[in-house]
């Protein structure tokens, strides 16, 4: 139906699930990508990453589709801005808020890492802040699973700079304890 977001390997749309007669948000591999098995893979291990989470402060993953030869992650459409986009526009949150945002992330976090998941990339962009006070911590298309040997990174450093722990940008190993620095960040 329309864009709401866009990243470096896919762009999201607010689409119609006409089997669950249900809005939902499609997030869809950019077609230049579509082409390279190992951005198709990533784009592949997102879905089952995140997919293994029921939390009710993580995106729900509903199903993974390929039309036309381009793969789709279905999920959960979450109708709020980022956190980014809240922060830009009205300036920095007041305490009570920060609280609440921080436990609703540390919960989601611990969701995460209790199933051997690091996020690598948590950010404001990736936090959406609905208007009841929810908060929906989103992509988790660089996490890397402990239990996927297909994931090691030797040599490379993967996530926003803004937002990584110094032991990462030094090449150390992604850690829940990195999450947890990204998330004081």
């Amino acid at each position: 139906q329309e864009e709401i977001g866009r990243g470096g390997m896919a762009r999201v749309y607010r689409a119609f699930d006409t089997t669950l007669q249900r809005q939902v948000a499609l997030k869809v591999l950019a077609p230049q990508l579509a082409l390279d098995q190992e951005f198709l893979r990533r784009f592949e291990r997102e879905a089952v990453t995140a997919a293994r989470f029921n939390h009710p402060n993580i995106v729900t993953v509903h199903d993974v589709v390929t039309d036309g030869g381009i793969d789709h992650i279905v999920m959960e459409l979450v109708d709020a801005p980022t956190l980014a986009q809240v922060v830009a526009r009205s300036g920095p949150l007041d305490e009570q808020t920060v609280l609440s945002v921080a436990v609703q992330l540390i919960a989601a976090l611990r969701v995460a890492h209790d199933n051997g998941v690091v996020h690598r990339d948590v950010k404001p962009g990736n936090v959406l802040l609905r208007a009841d006070g929810r908060v929906k911590l989103t992509d988790f298309g660089i996490a890397q699973a402990a239990d996927d040997p297909r994931l090691t990174t030797t040599g490379s450093i993967v996530g926003s700079p803004a937002f990584l722990a110094p032991e990462r940008l030094n090449g150390a190993p992604a850690t829940p304890a990195s999450d947890m620095w990204a998330l004081g960040a």
